[in-house]
Parts: structure tokens; C-alpha cells; sequence
């Protein structure tokens, strides 16, 4: 998502196949692969994350605009975290990373709320995803503890909000982030 090339492909791929463009869900990203506190923090691996999570999304955005504007408007969600309003120790790219998605989402909704284009954020907790798939039972326990609900939110609860986002049930919407974390975020 890094590779302007790459992007730009994408981008002209859905022009040619349907002319427009209407939903876009800005969804890559990845964590950091070590936890350290900041001064410990290879600056590599802060580029890594940057480079996937911060310049990839602006560079899906950018040129999906450019196909909303000329298709006369569209919803964008940008897949942000319950990290972009909630620090969490030794997870600082991450951390900053969603922080910065968040920050993008409302000035992108700004310049572009007279051309029709609405852009949101979606902001997950713990969700059951692969990477939780992959840890281990006490782990898992672990995090659905910290849910006010009790439980790992599931990956079709958050394509619901996403679909609500996208649709003409919410013409009113942009500029906005969402939490899906079970309560999590307002404690």
C-alpha cells in the first residue's frame, strides 16, 4: 500500500471496470513486531508502520478522491483504532500511526464535504481477527476481560458500522470517528 505504482493501478483498475468509484474502506495496516518503549524503538521499524499504516492510507485516499470527484461523490472509512484516542505503552508506531489516520480522516472530511464525498473513521478494539486467532487462550481471555462487554468484538460487527457508514442511511455523517470496542474506550 506503500507503492504509489501500485496504488495508482488499483485506482485505474476500478475506473476501467465500473467508472466509479462509491465506497472506499481504507483498511491495511500492521503493528509494530517488537514492543519497546520509545527510546528503544528501532527507527525502521517506525518507518515500516508509517509507511503501511500513515503514507499508505493517504496515498489509497488521495487517488480514490480523485475518482469520487470526477463520479460525483462517495463515502470513505478509514480503518482507524480505539489506539487513535488511547495510548498504549510500548506501541508507540502503532499508536502514532492510528492517531495520524484519525487526524487525516478529519481534515480530508473538511475538504471535501461540498463535493459529496463524506469520510469517516472506524476506530475497532479487539476484534477477532487472525492475528487474535493466533494467540494464545489466556491471551485471548485476557483482552475480553478488559471489555467492559465481556467478549472480543467480531470482524462482522465492524463491517456493519463500515456498511451503515457507506450507505444513504447516514448523508449527514463525515468528520466523524467511531468506536466499536465493547466499551472499552469509555472507560
Amino acid at each position: 500500500m506503500s507503492d504509489e505504482g501500485q496504488v495508482t493501478s488499483l485506482i485505474d483498475h476500478c475506473r476501467t471496470r465500473h467508472g466509479r468509484l462509491d465506497v472506499l474502506v481504507n483498511n491495511a495496516g500492521i503493528g509494530n513486531r517488537v514492543q519497546a518503549r520509545v527510546h528503544e524503538t528501532d527507527p525502521a521499524e517506525w518507518d515500516r508502520v508509517m509507511n503501511v499504516n500513515v503514507r499508505g492510507a493517504f496515498l489509497v485516499l488521495k487517488h480514490a478522491l480523485r475518482l469520487m470527484l470526477d463520479g460525483g461523490g462517495g463515502s470513505v472509512i478509514n480503518m482507524a483504532s480505539i489506539g487513535s484516542h488511547r495510548g498504549t505503552p510500548f506501541s508507540s508506531p502503532y499508536i502514532t500511526s492510528k492517531g495520524a489516520i484519525l487526524m487525516l480522516t478529519r481534515t480530508a472530511a473538511l475538504e471535501y464535504a461540498k463535493d459529496g464525498i463524506r469520510i469517516n473513521a472506524v476506530c475497532p478494539g479487539v476484534i477477532r481477527t487472525p492475528l487474535i486467532e493466533r494467540q494464545s487462550e489466556e491471551l485471548k481471555a485476557y483482552l475480553a476481560s478488559q471489555v467492559p462487554q465481556g467478549r472480543i468484538g467480531e470482524p462482522e460487527e465492524v463491517a456493519a458500522l463500515c456498511v451503515f457508514l457507506a450507505s444513504d442511511e447516514a448523508p449527514h455523517i463525515t468528520g466523524a470517528d467511531y468506536l466499536i470496542d465493547g466499551g472499552r474506550g469509555a472507560s
